[in-house]
């Protein structure tokens, strides 16, 4: 605990704006959990390259070391078991995509205490664990179909001291889990939008298109956009991230 005080001063110092100070230290917090560190082999050298750039003036480079850290945690967990991966064939599924910093900082206009957040194809849950952390909000709802995943998932959940009652893992393919609670919903590309892929991507938007709510979308490296309906109007893209509003 001595080691992320010091480094959480020394993070102040160095980011000035409060929310990526705060997913700086949270990445860390991860990256130097003994356990993690068991899990992922080099972590270790991520996080002293990004200790050695953080004593220079360098902030590029301060953000692309603290980048490769946050990837490498994203990665953590990446099998599936047979059946999971029958699944992910089917839908032409991609399995492992990090959604990058941004979508985490401009989350904060739209996620509120009351909101129930969903993340579609969660991964090992960093990101939708990291948007907890940064805006604690009533639940998030993290739908993941590799059991390995969410194993790891659980235990970036209690390093980062999230609450239990917080975090919901749903162990299911997309197109069996009801949205009609969300209010946010957040999706990296889960599949390549071709054949069973553009299905999927139906699937998903017939859902949303159900929720009986004011809804918003963050998606990223957006296919989702052709499949919605004239009930979703475009707030905002930069070619990475694209936002939806159902009002």
């Amino acid at each position: 605990m001595k080691l992320i005080r010091d480094i959480n001063k020394i993070l102040e110092k160095k980011i000035s704006e409060k929310k990526m100070c705060l997913i700086a230290a949270s990445l860390l917090e991860l990256a130097t959990e003994p356990i993690i560190r068991s899990e992922l082999q080099e972590i270790d050298k991520h996080v002293k390259d990004f200790m050695s750039v953080l004593e220079g003036e360098n902030a590029s480079s301060v953000e692309s070391a603290l980048l490769t850290i946050y990837i490498h945690l994203h990665s953590a967990g990446a099998t599936y078991a047979s059946s999971e991966k029958e699944l992910l064939m089917k839908w032409r599924g991609y399995k492992c995509h990090p959604g990058g910093l941004s979508p985490l900082i401009m989350a904060e206009q739209f996620i509120k205490p009351e909101s129930i957040v969903a993340d579609l194809g969660a991964g090992n849950g960093l990101q939708g664990l990291l948007l907890q952390r940064l805006y604690p909000h009533k639940k998030t709802l993290l739908i993941e179909l590799s059991s390995e995943m969410i194993r790891i998932g659980r235990i970036f959940r209690e390093v980062l001291r999230i609450p239990a009652q917080s975090v919901e893992w749903i162990h299911d393919d997309i197109i069996n889990v009801s949205l009609d609670a969300a209010d946010f919903v957040y999706l990296y590309r889960p599949a390549e939008p071709l054949d069973s892929g553009k299905e999927l991507y139906q699937a998903i938007a017939r859902k949303l298109a159900g929720v009986r709510k004011p809804l918003i979308i963050f998606s990223v490296a957006d296919c989702l956009a052709p499949f919605l309906d004239e009930q979703f109007s475009m707030l905002f893209t930069d070619g990475h991230l694209t936002c939806f509003v159902k009002k």
